[in-house]
């Protein structure tokens, strides 16, 4: 009994003492797994990517404006009768094409016929009274020969020899005078082109200078627009401009035009100054409307050191002004950058590039997309994905 009690406890110190053991090895195990878990983590770092592009500076950038104008024919006219007199004849209306000499109307000629009548029967008058009065200075000269007759007589008969003929050449100027008016009684075409407007109808007694159609050339075409003054004494005679026709505005088709005048007078209204532009290429007939808007481009240089980059590589900084991230290589051997934020100025933006400037005219490499997503100071690495836009060039 005794030998017993002695053997029990000496078996709970064994297995105090492994348990101790055990415990330490416990210990030792976790704190092991944990440095090499600590240690993998921190070879493991994760870097955020970014896209990065190289920007080059720029001597000055261009700025192209869009001006709008419109269509205008350049001949139109409202087409009148010289006399007044009553329509016999209709030839035409609105919208029909004419061409140069065309008969357009006619004016009732029937009363200027009568009044011919009456003026040649008056000539033939005349002619027989300067008949009668020749023969009859062919007899007085006989008898004043033989002394039957005096000067007085002969003076008589040959100061009614010249108011005949004075007459006859004063009849002969109103009958032209009918004539012409009855050349003006018919209204010819001056030019080729369209009827825009007709103003009478049959029957209608019209009044001198009274407009009677609207006419329109419709084969040359000009194109006026108003500019600002600054913008009007940079451009030069000759120039070639890029034109846009109002139904082409949204698949972007452009024609070229060339400046043909400069206004120097500005409108008191709109303060501008007018340009005219010949077509280089005959419209077609869905763009000879006058009046048919279009639009101008004329592109103005502008000589201010600069960067073009894309719009996306610009942010928002402290107090309303604009920045980018500037990206340098760091001493990492795994190509590393790490980023700084540079406040910039926006001269200029188009829908996808702006021009900046606020930087030492040098080559930066900067972050071109997604710059909301990083800070400066953080250290980045570069994406391999490529960008669509990946130059700092104007588009």
């Amino acid at each position: 009994m005794i030998q017993h009690s002695k053997a029990h406890p000496l078996r709970y110190q064994l297995i105090r003492v492994k348990t101790i053991i055990l415990i330490f090895l416990a210990v030792f195990t976790l704190t092991a797994c944990s440095k090499i878990v600590e240690k993998k983590e921190a070879s493991n770092t994760y870097q955020q990517t970014a896209s990065l592009i190289t920007i080059f500076p720029e001597k000055s950038y261009t700025i192209a404006r869009s001006y709008l104008g419109q269509i205008t024919a350049k001949q139109q006219t409202n087409l009148s009768f010289e006399y007044s007199g009553r329509i016999s004849d209709v030839l035409v209306d609105s919208g029909d094409v004419i061409k140069k000499g065309q008969l357009l109307a006619q004016q009732d000629t029937q009363l200027l016929s009568y009044k011919t009548t009456e003026l040649k029967s008056q000539k033939k008058q005349a002619q027989a009274q300067i008949t009668l009065n020749q023969a009859n200075l062919s007899r007085i000269k006989t008898l004043i020969n033989d002394g039957y007759s005096s000067l007085q007589r002969l003076d008589e008969l040959n100061a009614e020899n010249k108011i005949l003929k004075a007459q006859i050449n004063g009849l002969n100027a109103r009958i032209n005078t009918l004539q012409y008016q009855r050349e003006k009684s018919a209204l010819i075409a001056p030019f080729k082109g369209v009827i825009t407007k007709r103003f009478i109808s049959n029957g209608e007694i019209t009044t001198a200078s009274q407009p009677i159609f609207g006419l329109i050339e419709n084969t040359n075409n000009e194109i006026n627009v108003g500019i600002p003054r600054k913008v009007a004494s940079t451009l030069i005679l000759g120039q070639t401009l890029k034109v846009r026709i109002d139904n082409s505005l949204l698949n972007k088709q452009t024609r070229q035009a060339e400046l043909i005048a400069i206004g120097q007078q500005i409108n008191t209204v709109n303060r501008t100054v007018q340009l005219r532009l010949k077509m280089l290429k005959q419209l077609d007939k869905a763009n000879r409307y006058n009046g048919q808007l279009v639009r101008v481009t004329i592109e103005q240089k502008i000589t201010k050191p600069g960067f073009w980059l894309p719009i996306n590589a610009i942010t928002d900084g402290v107090r309303g002004q604009w920045q980018i991230f500037i990206a340098s290589p760091t001493n990492e051997a795994n190509n590393s950058y790490q980023l700084k934020a540079a406040t910039v100025n926006v001269l200029h933006t188009s829908e996808q590039t702006a021009y900046i400037n606020g930087l030492s005219l040098e080559p930066y490499q900067i972050v071109a997309q997604g710059v909301h997503r990083y800070v400066g100071g953080q250290i980045v690495k570069v994406s391999t994905q490529a960008l669509a836009n990946n130059t700092g060039t104007q588009k």
